[in-house]
């Protein structure tokens, strides 16, 4: 029990962390495209929906601590809480201006998720090969 409340905590704070960067890269870009002034109200919602979205996030990669899924399952749970939770938080916070925005966004969304998961697989899998040799 304290182990999952220690892997739930952990995931948490990367899921700040990583929302953090997200928020900083926007308002870097905002700032470069001439949006020098923003209300306080809007930036404290977005870094607190941001924030609650990266928790989510975090809490939602708790799938893959499962022994009883195959990885598929684990990525398709993964993937879908991800994407309908941006659905929920982005409607929520105004990140898409329109219904083909949002798409757009979606689209995006998934095209990363899948980088970012087949570099992590392939990066396990030949760290397994490795480990794997080393036995031999």
């Amino acid at each position: 029990m304290l182990m999952l409340v220690y892997k739930t905590t952990r995931n948490i704070l990367i899921g700040f962390g990583i929302a953090n960067i997200s928020l900083l890269i926007f308002i870097l870009i905002a700032g470069s495209n001439g949006w020098t002034q923003m209300d306080m109200g809007f930036l404290r919602a977005q870094v607190i929906g941001s924030m609650a979205y990266g928790a989510f996030c975090g809490i939602v990669s708790l799938v893959f601590e499962s022994d009883r899924m195959s990885l598929i399952q684990k990525t398709s749970i993964q993937l879908f809480a991800f994407v309908f939770g941006y659905g929920i938080f982005g409607y929520a916070l105004g990140w898409f201006r329109s219904f083909e925005n949002m798409l757009l966004m979606f689209t995006i969304y998934i095209v990363i998720y899948m980088i970012i998961w087949l570099c992590i697989y392939f990066f396990q899998r030949r760290l397994a090969d490795e480990l794997n040799k080393g036995i031999r």
